[in-house]
């Protein structure tokens, strides 16, 4: 007898189409290169939304930033971070010049992003990383964009120590008391008299810190409308200009593109009488003993430094991350927010524990010191994140660890109280010790339900997903708790609501 066999109608699987991206860049500001970046990110716009087999992954911009190094090219890390993130299947870019100058770059990012398959299509020299000659290709007419980087750079290099010899400036950007009028750098009155009264006030034995944190109060303001701080009191007392006196070449960049004070490496040039002075040379040299003498009697003196000292840096305000020490153990803290305190800058301290655990994990190996020096150029600190810029040009970012102990809890000062308004504590509850959330307020004052810090865990990590300790401490504004639900809210005013159990 037949058998009769029925046969399913299979689901059609549809193509999922190509993410595809662009990147364009300029060098340098001008309005002619902004017309022609504009016309870039319209063409690739336009390209990739008119193929119906691509869907629009964005266009990554860089404007006014060289192409030498990818340490300070937003746009260029943003874009490599979402193909790591599995965003991006191809990325279209005018010309290998304008994705990197630099061979080892151009070749580390774009094998980097082969392994991830990912292809990058050069449309100038029609190039596909993935394809079988793409590597050798790749390879010769970068080292030729590279080249032609160094050219440009020694010539322009030339050309400027050649002016310094003849007492030319490379610009004329006025410093703190000065404006430029054609011919010289005159003085600006109510500024000049704030650099004359920091100098007779740092000569009369008070600290820089101390001069500026009165001038704040009072309202002083710097070039670009920002409070004085400690750093700008520090460098008009290191200035010579205010003698009169313009130096020349006071700094260089070297062959790696990394700015460095000129320490005998280079002649330096003095223009006399190219600004009007505002304090005499005695005073000057005065001032400079005065530090000098401060610099050797301060107890973080050089025999106190460690491989992180100076490369340390706050990602809100800019400002220096400074090594502190607290029961015993290390700890950097950003100086704005040690000053004047978490409402001026929201980064958060680290143990230095973490920051070396984390260049480990950068360098792939036990923490060297000498080897932390050759290859780590910044760290740059923020509440979620450890980013770190490296000699060659890369950076790698490294999310930061938050667990249960004192100080190292990402819900510290964020938790409040919905029946009362007041911020709530961390406490032991019970015989187990365990780690609750309650009001501030007396029980007689607030009956808000205590919430065990494993819900509170356990609501973050569903509504933040990955990572939700380290999006606790940067995304979240406040956790408001009552007696049915958290409430997480988002410092952009977004706000994602858990029911408590």
């Amino acid at each position: 007898m037949p058998r009769i066999r029925q046969i399913m109608p299979g689901v059609t699987q549809l193509k999922r189409k190509k993410r595809v991206a662009a990147y364009a860049r300029v060098s340098e500001e001008c309005e002619v290169l902004l017309h022609s970046l504009s016309a870039q990110v319209s063409y690739y716009s336009t390209l990739i939304q008119n193929n119906p087999e691509w869907e629009y992954a964005g266009v990554y911009v860089d404007q006014g930033i060289t192409g030498t190094s990818t340490a300070h090219r937003d746009g260029f890390n943003r874009l490599v971070a979402d193909c790591d993130a599995g965003k991006i299947d191809m990325v279209l870019v005018k010309s290998i010049s304008r994705f990197a100058r630099d061979t080892v770059d151009c070749l580390n990012t774009t094998r980097h992003l082969k392994d991830l398959g990912i292809a990058v299509y050069f449309e100038r020299e029609k190039i596909n990383s993935l394809s079988e000659d793409g590597e050798l290709m790749l390879t010769l007419l970068a080292s030729f964009a590279q080249e032609e980087s160094r050219s440009i750079s020694e010539n322009i290099k030339w050309a400027t120590r050649k002016r310094f010899e003849q007492g030319i400036p490379n610009g004329h950007k006025a410093p703190y008391g000065y404006e430029w009028d054609g011919e010289m750098f005159c003085i600006i009155p109510e500024q000049g008299e704030v650099v004359k009264e920091i100098y007779r006030r740092y000569l009369a034995g008070e600290s820089a810190y101390s001069i500026a944190k009165t001038l704040a109060e009072r309202g002083v303001t710097g070039q670009m409308g920002m409070p004085i701080e400690q750093t700008t009191i520090k460098e008009i007392l290191s200035s010579q200009s205010y003698t009169g006196t313009m130096v020349l070449q006071k700094n260089f960049f070297t062959e790696g593109h990394i700015r460095r004070r000129n320490k005998g490496e280079l002649p330096m040039y003095l223009v006399d009488e190219m600004f009007e002075p505002l304090v005499s040379e005695e005073d000057y040299q005065k001032a400079l003993e005065i530090r000098q003498q401060r610099a050797e009697q301060f107890p973080n003196n050089q025999d106190n430094l460690t491989a992180f000292s100076g490369k340390v840096k706050c990602g809100y305000c800019g400002c220096g991350v400074s090594r502190r020490t607290s029961g015993g153990r290390k700890r950097w803290v950003c100086n704005t927010r040690e000053r004047k305190g978490m409402k001026q800058c929201e980064c958060r301290p680290i143990w230095e524990t973490e920051l070396t655990a984390a260049a480990e994990t950068v360098l792939g190996g036990s923490f060297d010191e000498s080897v932390f020096a050759k290859e780590i150029q910044q760290v740059t600190i923020y509440s979620d994140r450890i980013d770190f810029s490296l000699l060659n040009g890369n950076r790698k970012s490294i999310i930061r660890q938050y667990s249960g102990r004192r100080g190292q809890n990402a819900f510290t000062n964020k938790v409040w109280c919905g029946s009362c308004g007041c911020k709530c504590e961390r406490d032991n509850y019970g015989k187990k010790k365990r780690k609750i959330w309650c009001c501030s307020q007396p029980r007689t004052q607030c009956q808000m339900k205590r919430l065990p810090e494993s819900e509170l865990l356990e609501a973050a990590e569903s509504l933040l997903g990955e990572n939700f300790q380290a999006k606790v401490s940067a995304d979240i504004d406040r956790v408001v708790v009552s007696d049915t639900q958290v409430d997480f809210e988002y410092k952009d005013g977004t706000v994602k609501t858990w029911q408590r159990k």
